[in-house]
């Protein structure tokens, strides 16, 4: 009898000690191992299979056409792994060309130039569509400077020769594409969707639409407006980075 009780009593002893040792070991496991919810998460991680696998460079030239008028342009990104893309871009009205015999006042030209964004899902598919976004400086041309008046005829209009006299307007030549944006400036986010289709390795063409939205005190209605866009992307897509292993 003595000996029972003193088996149940060693072996409720040897279950406590058993519970006890397990409740340590399972909070010190807690302890060493880092909580996910605290840990920093990025968007490039190191973490096999997340990190950096490809890059790419391309240059597009594109056509803007809608509400704000036909716009030319260009834009230089950088590619990473075959979805993000991030680089600088440009827009801008070309030269108008009114018939000089009519007396109206041409439409103010206008820029837009700042950083790129785009993002797109499946790259590698025949179609695919993408999420371009540009934020930058819209910039206005000042009509007053558009026109160099001859004040040798008094009696000339502001714009139009008149007949006879040598009074009227004279375009500036020297005006080119890049310069005499010198009027109103404003903050400007212009937002969009393509459909991109890949012609051959190193091109791509696509098609879409946007909208272009300016904020500030200086913004003005004929600064924004939805238009579609043509264009083409010229250079290197999805070149695998060299990793350590791959060099061994």
């Amino acid at each position: 009898m003595r000996y029972t009780l003193y088996s149940i009593r060693l072996l409720t002893i040897l279950c406590l000690c058993f519970v006890v040792f397990a409740t340590h070991a399972q909070e010190t496991a807690k302890l060493t191992t880092p909580d996910s919810s605290t840990q920093l998460k990025t968007l490039f991680s190191n973490k096999k299979g997340n990190g950096l696998k490809s890059w790419g460079i391309t240059a597009s030239p594109l056509i803007q056409f809608g509400q704000i008028g036909t716009q030319s342009g260009m834009n230089f990104a950088f590619h990473v792994n075959n979805k993000w893309a991030i680089g600088a871009g440009f827009l801008g009205n070309m030269p108008s060309r009114e018939d000089p015999n009519i007396n109206t006042v041409p439409a103010a030209r206008q820029s837009f130039s700042g950083l790129t964004l785009e993002y797109t899902p499946k790259a590698n598919s025949l179609f695919h569509v993408s999420f371009p976004l540009m934020i930058g400086t819209i910039r206005q041309q000042n009509q007053d400077m558009m026109y160099i008046m001859d004040t040798a005829n008094p009696n000339a209009l502001p714009y139009g020769p008149q007949p006879g006299g040598t009074g009227g307007r004279i375009d500036h030549d020297h005006d080119d594409f890049f310069g005499g944006f010198n009027g109103p400036r404003s903050f400007g986010i212009q937002p969009g969707v393509n459909l991109e289709l890949n012609v051959f390795k190193y091109g791509k063409l696509f098609a879409g639409v946007n909208y272009r939205a300016a904020f500030g005190e200086n913004s003005t209605s004929d600064m924004k407006g939805f238009s579609g866009q043509v264009g083409m992307k010229f250079g290197l897509f999805d070149k695998a980075f060299k990793s350590k292993t791959m060099k061994k």
